[in-house]
């Protein structure tokens, strides 16, 4: 790809192939994200969010290529994309998560406030409910679909292009049925809730197929979410309905389809999202072809540097790592962790900044003295 926003791709492309592989090279994977020393701090907030777009632009500022595809290059060009931090853009806004369960026919609103959108349950009786699948005409796909098409025919060469938050089957049947009834009905209706999540998850397979491929027709690699590129195909994997459930619920019903998911993709990285989610660690590591966890604490929790012997048992457990942190945690996190199989993402308030935390690095992880939990 030519280098345009980015001038070390080569040399970052080889760090994550190597953290892909559980390796590292010179020092560990990090990404440090910044405005650009030049860039318009209040232009690229308005690049991000839907600032003072009343309630009856909202659809169109969301979905409208002739507006997001200006939007997201000013942002694209407005960061520092430093370390393992690749240019991407995402037209389908990640904000707009569970848009999934709008493919497979919920209503879905757009909340300007919160940049986010969500979508109604629409399984009101297991016997009269419709059948899940991947649907070529959905009004919501079709326009994931254009805006996905908009932006990979300009970014060639320039950017890569990330497919929506797809979510997880069993996160978007909790949202096609709504989470407490979905948790009654393990007990109610175990067998009618194990044959939607089946439909659930083939039809989550066929948009991913189809996100990936739009996308290829003009840009290689695979991004998600997460913000991670991979030459190979990879996806995050989801279920934070697990909160809600026991160990053996989450073994019956969940883990299942997560198997299925991590044979279809080649690289997958489950997310990991709050203390209530620990307690199905050990199932998640006993996927043989789950690659990795992103481990995030949740509100209100303790930063993520609190939480070493977890992520010690993450690595323990042969996954690779992937943690959101603060720029003053990286040193703790690479004195305290495997470098091998680590991953950073940081956001830092300016440019010098980033550098400062990647210039140091090397020398951070040098000081690591692990030990076996």
């Amino acid at each position: 790809m030519e280098v345009c926003y980015k001038d070390d791709w080569e040399k970052a492309e080889e760090r994550m192939t190597a953290w892909w592989h559980g390796e590292v090279l010179d020092r560990p994977a990090i990404q440090a994200i910044a405005p650009r020393a030049d860039a318009d701090r209040d232009e690229l907030l308005h690049a991000t969010y839907p600032i003072d777009i009343p309630p009856d632009d909202l659809f169109d500022w969301f979905t409208n290529p002739g507006r997001v595809i200006p939007r997201l290059e000013k942002r694209v060009a407005s960061i520092y994309w430093g370390g393992e931090a690749f240019p991407v853009g995402f037209p389908t806004s990640t904000g707009m998560v569970a848009i999934t369960s709008a493919f497979l026919g919920c209503p879905y609103r757009l909340i300007g406030e919160s940049n986010t959108g969500w979508s109604d349950p629409i399984i009101e009786d297991w016997e009269t409910r419709p059948k899940f699948v991947f649907d070529p005409h959905n009004e919501w796909w079709l326009i994931c679909k254009r805006l996905l098409e908009a932006a990979a025919q300009r970014a060639a060469g320039r950017y890569y292009v990330g497919i929506p938050d797809l979510n997880g089957p069993g996160q978007i049947l909790a949202n096609l049925r709504g989470m407490e009834r979905l948790a009654l009905d393990l007990i109610d209706h175990p067998e009618a809730v194990k044959v939607a999540l089946a439909e659930v998850t083939k039809a989550w397979h066929r948009y991913w197929q189809s996100c990936v491929g739009t996308v290829h027709q003009w840009v290689e690699g695979y991004f998600f979410w997460i913000g991670i590129w991979s030459d190979q195909p990879a996806t995050d994997l989801q279920c934070d309905f697990s909160c809600l459930i026991s160990p053996q619920m989450f073994g019956e019903f969940f883990l299942p389809s997560l198997r299925q998911q991590t044979e279809w993709v080649e690289r997958t990285i489950y997310h990991l999202d709050g203390p209530d989610a620990v307690r199905h660690l050990d199932a998640l590591l006993s996927l043989p072809k789950l690659t990795a966890i992103q481990w995030i604490q949740g509100a209100g929790a303790p930063p993520v540097s609190k939480w070493i012997r977890l992520l010690r048992r993450i690595q323990a457990g042969g996954k690779l790592l992937q943690l959101y942190c603060s720029p003053g945690e990286v040193e703790t996190l690479l004195a305290e962790l495997e470098p091998e199989g680590l991953l950073l993402i940081t956001h830092c308030n300016a440019e010098e900044e980033a550098k400062e935390v990647l210039a140091k690095a090397p020398r951070w992880a040098k000081r690591r003295q692990w030990v076996a939990p």
